[in-house]
């Protein structure tokens, strides 16, 4: 070990030098303190310093003070020589942070004793550093673990326990977002698609943060998800009301809820475009805001219902609200509402009203990220206190009413089948009851139907025949529609990757082509398990 031995007495600085080299020390000599003050800022500077008291320039004393007064540097172990022993002396030399002391004229046995003494101390000083360091470094790899373990726990519920929401609906656009207090939040969402006319927004808050709200949200999500199947199995497929797939849900999670001492708000929405009608089951949660540009104005629609875990003699009921082609429909969390600023203000629901009324027209993506950016302003904070969700659905002008004409076929899934498929597309277009089609398009409705029909025996089905496909026709006076029906695989349009036209990449092109060739196509899923192609060719000339 490197031992200093700093003195401006050069016979005792010798002395002190000889015998520490005698018992093996690595032995750095200063002559005065400021030489002494040098040696103990290198890099490898010794651990242990004899300082005598009185010296040029800076006194040993002083020396171990500044050395007291240093952090983030090994520590040294200082032993004071001095002639002064008074009690008074003594306890100068200790505040100053001096471990030992030696009195000249200096023994060697008491000098190899001082010097033992604070070997040890530094070995003991030593194993306690390296102690922490070893806990330090356990801790900062458990936090690690605890950080990846929550990402991944972020990247499962945005994958899996938050809904997508639905493409392809017609008449309908939705977004949603949301913007968790922690990585992990206990809000959710999901959409269920019963045909393409008629879909349902769940939209929930669970009391609490992070990681056993996003476990009972989740826990929920699975019992509306279940309650919905079990009702559609036991009333032979029939579609179960809101109110009856919540009380399933209530009577399965409410006294588990209530043990677990928290609840959760819900509201269950349903849109049927076809009779242009919204059904909900307000379960305490925040009130939905309807905006309605005929008369550019806003409504809340809440109901009675308490939240989920709260009262399990509670009876759930729905209301309704009709709705007309353009209204928007929009549901968030009390994470928007309850926002504060900096002086304690709420962002309210008075001032969300106005937000929804003046970008009502707007998309939905683009208006919930310009709620999102309202919350960010008002709070000066690009964090939240609550965890912050909004969805957002807007009703499509667009007309609606039954088809002119219908008709269907069943086909089985086999490529054989395709020209009776193309046979009976072309008997609709030249039906000559609804929309008229010229020579270019029936042309393109017939490729994309053509390539709809191939991908759905040769993907959806595997390619096993005996499967059936139901085709069908609608015509209207400004378009027709075609329906390719299955209960094979599903197809998610978002999975497709776009075609690669330098040849770089195979695949993709299907897809693209059945997107070039009509004006509308939507896939669609349904709760019984069918799987829709729906492909829309509007009318060439009038």
């Amino acid at each position: 070990m490197k031992v200093l031995v700093a003195d401006d007495d050069a016979i005792t600085r010798r002395m002190v030098e000889g015998v520490l080299r005698r018992w093996g020390y690595d032995v750095v000599v200063a002559e005065d303190g400021d030489q002494a003050w040098a040696s103990l800022q290198g890099d490898d500077a010794p651990q242990m310093a004899i300082l005598d008291w009185q010296m040029p320039g800076l006194d040993g004393v002083e020396v171990c003070r500044r050395l007291r007064a240093q952090t983030g540097r090994p520590y040294v172990y200082v032993v004071v020589l001095t002639s002064r022993d008074t009690s008074q002396d003594l306890a100068q030399g200790a505040e100053a942070g001096a471990d030992d002391y030696l009195v000249k004229p200096f023994d060697p046995p008491r000098l190899k004793m001082r010097v033992r003494a604070g070997l040890r101390i530094l070995q003991l000083q030593a194993e306690l550093m390296k102690s922490v360091e070893n806990y330090k470094r356990a801790d900062a790899e458990l936090e690690q673990a605890r950080v990846r373990e929550v990402e991944t726990g972020a990247r499962i519920q945005q994958t899996l326990l938050l809904g997508q929401p639905p493409p392809g609906l017609f008449g309908a656009r939705i977004a949603a977002i949301t913007s968790p207090s922690q990585m992990i939040d206990g809000d959710f969402y999901d959409f269920f698609v019963h045909n393409e006319s008629c879909f349902d927004v769940i939209v929930g808050d669970v009391m609490g943060k992070g990681i056993p709200g996003a476990l009972i949200g989740a826990a929920v999500k699975s019992h509306l998800q279940r309650a919905l199947s079990q009702l559609i199995y036991s009333d032979r497929g029939s579609l179960p009301e809101p109110e009856d797939i919540i009380a399933v849900v209530h009577s399965d999670v409410t006294k588990e809820l209530i043990k677990l001492e928290t609840f959760a708000t819900l509201c269950y929405a349903r849109f049927d475009r076809a009779k242009m009608k919204l059904t909900l089951v307000d379960c305490g949660h925040t009130a939905t805001i309807h905006w309605q540009p005929s008369k550019d104005a806003t409504r809340l629609l809440q109901g009675d219902n308490v939240p989920l875990g709260f009262i399990e003699t509670e009876t759930y009921k729905q209301i309704e609200q009709s709705f007309e082609p353009g209204d928007l429909f929009f549901f968030y969390s009390d994470g928007v509402t309850e926002a504060m600023s900096s002086t304690g203000e709420m962002f309210g629901v008075d001032r969300l009203r106005e937000l929804i009324r003046r970008g009502g027209l707007i998309e939905p993506h683009k208006l919930i990220e310009r709620v999102r950016a309202a919350v960010v302003a008002f709070t000066q904070s690009e964090t939240f206190a609550d965890d912050l969700t909004c969805v957002a659905v807007k009703m499509d002008e667009v007309p609606w009413g039954a088809p002119l004409v219908h008709a269907e076929i069943i086909v089985t899934s086999e490529l054989n089948q395709l020209q009776k498929i193309r046979s009976f597309v072309s008997e609709a277009v030249e039906r000559g009851e609804g929309a008229e089609l010229d020579d270019e398009a029936h042309y393109q409705l017939l490729l994309a139907v053509n390539e709809a029909a191939s991908n759905i025996v040769r993907h959806a089905h595997g390619g096993r025949s005996g499967e059936t496909i139901v085709v069908s026709s609608d015509l209207f006076t400004d378009r027709i529609v075609i329906r390719l029906s299955h209960h094979g695989q599903p197809f998610d349009p978002a999975t497709a990757k776009p075609p690669s036209f330098d040849g770089t990449r195979e695949g993709g092109f299907g897809v693209y082509m059945i997107e070039q060739c009509v004006d509308e196509v939507q896939y669609l899923s349904e709760a019984d398990g069918k799987n829709t192609i729906r492909l829309v060719k509007r009318e060439s000339t009038r």
